[in-house]
């Protein structure tokens, strides 16, 4: 996952294709609005990549769920067929205010639509991803509700940063357990194919706590539409990578840029990092 500049689509896949990467996950792009191009996601199949498409209803701002349905597929019809993703994600971190105004309700309305389309069109379809947090906080939550108290202390002294831990049992915790268990229990419903989450926790014993609740509880095969780290540990980065391969994660997209809190694979100006040559070597040595 690289932003590309739009004055160079190809930045991102060739950055891409240097550290050994199968898949490419572009810029979201909003049907509202669309003008039927892409850049960085003709840049990535002209380079061979695989996309995973994220699509949003609308953005930047948090997504407004589809008010013509009708509407909505049609366009979305027209994007499949233009780009032919390996994997379409509706929406992203859909249980976040930040990227969606909607309920859970209307998400898993506008997944069902999505994936029908998908379908049709020979696409396999996922939930935009649940935000790593709430990941770690229902793994935590699972735990307690079945009075294994030793368990979940023992997994949020591994899982949880600082701040998370000082609301754990907090009104917003509880708001956020209520919305990710209404998801995990429609995605299957509405037709997806995978289970999405997003992962920047660097304990690899709570990334297979996590994928093996979430298969559970969602009855779907998890990926990771977003991996990455806080840190600029190299260890880190194969330890997570062996995780994912140990468990047969089918798909798996780093989060290769700097974020607010995210620290790249590369630095801004296309120089691989130590964590980017361990990437690199890990693809190399497991997936030649």
């Amino acid at each position: 996952m690289l932003t590309s500049d739009p004055r160079r689509p190809s930045w991102g896949p060739d950055l891409a294709r240097k550290l050994g990467a199968r898949y490419f996950r572009p810029e979201s792009l909003f049907l509202e609005g669309w003008d039927g191009s892409c850049p960085a996601c003709d840049a990535a199949l002209s380079a061979g990549l695989e996309l995973v498409l994220t699509v949003r209803n609308t953005g930047p701002e948090a997504t407004s769920p589809p008010a013509d349905m009708e509407k909505y597929k049609a366009r979305l019809g027209e994007v499949l067929a233009r780009f032919r993703p390996a994997l379409l994600a509706v929406e992203n971190e859909e249980n976040s205010g930040l990227f969606y105004a909607g309920s859970p309700e209307q998400y898993l309305a506008e997944l069902e639509a999505a994936c029908g389309v998908a379908h049709d069109k020979g696409v396999p379809c996922t939930n935009g991803g649940l935000v790593s947090d709430l990941v770690a906080l229902l793994v935590y939550d699972h735990y307690r509700s079945r009075g294994e108290n030793a368990a979940a202390e023992d997994f949020a002294r591994r899982a949880f940063r600082q701040e998370v831990r000082t609301y754990i049992d907090s009104p917003t915790a509880r708001e956020q357990l209520r919305r990710g268990k209404i998801l995990l229990a429609g995605y299957r419903r509405a037709g997806a194919d995978y289970l999405n989450f997003h992962w920047y926790l660097a304990d690899a014993r709570a990334l297979e706590e996590a994928v093996g609740y979430l298969e559970a509880a969602a009855g779907l095969p998890a990926i990771t539409g977003e991996v990455g780290q806080f840190t600029g540990d190299p260890a880190q980065t194969k330890a997570v990578m062996a995780k994912l391969a140990e468990l047969g994660v089918r798909v798996a997209v780093w989060f290769a840029q700097d974020g607010p809190k995210a620290r790249g694979l590369v630095g801004r100006d296309g120089s691989i990092r130590p964590t980017g040559e361990a990437f690199r070597e890990f693809i190399g040595e497991h997936f030649p």
